[in-house]
């Protein structure tokens, strides 16, 4: 960080005490905040990054983290992906079967040329 005085990755002015380092810049306690929401993000916790501004993980989740074309919530782990589709594994199930995907059976899963998900042995 360079010596000198202290601009505000936020607002862009002159930082005279309590600041917070993050992202590479030096920011207001007050003006650290989610680019999503505006809460102020606590120093302490983690955070992502979107065009250079700190987003919290709830907002992250939320907005920024593919979401299951089935109970379209936040897929946060692994994921099936086919045709830019995501799916969480148990939300998919084999066709033949009808027994939901495990991440751990990705390598013995088949996609059928009409778009069905099979287990290989089903």
């Amino acid at each position: 960080m360079p010596e000198g005085p202290k601009i505000c990755g936020a607002c862009n002015t002159n930082i005279s005490n309590h600041w917070v380092i993050g992202l590479d810049k030096f920011w207001h306690q007050d003006c650290f905040t989610c680019a999503a929401c505006g809460r102020v993000v606590d120093s302490k916790e983690s955070f992502y990054e979107k065009e250079g501004r700190p987003v919290c993980h709830r907002c992250n989740t939320q907005n920024f983290t593919p979401k299951c074309d089935i109970c379209h919530e936040p897929i946060t782990g692994t994921r099936l992906i086919h045709l830019n589709l995501n799916y969480h594994y148990t939300c998919k199930n084999c066709t033949k079967c009808g027994q939901p995907f495990r991440a751990e059976q990705h390598d013995s899963i088949k996609i059928l040329a009409n778009g069905d998900f099979v287990h290989n042995t089903c």
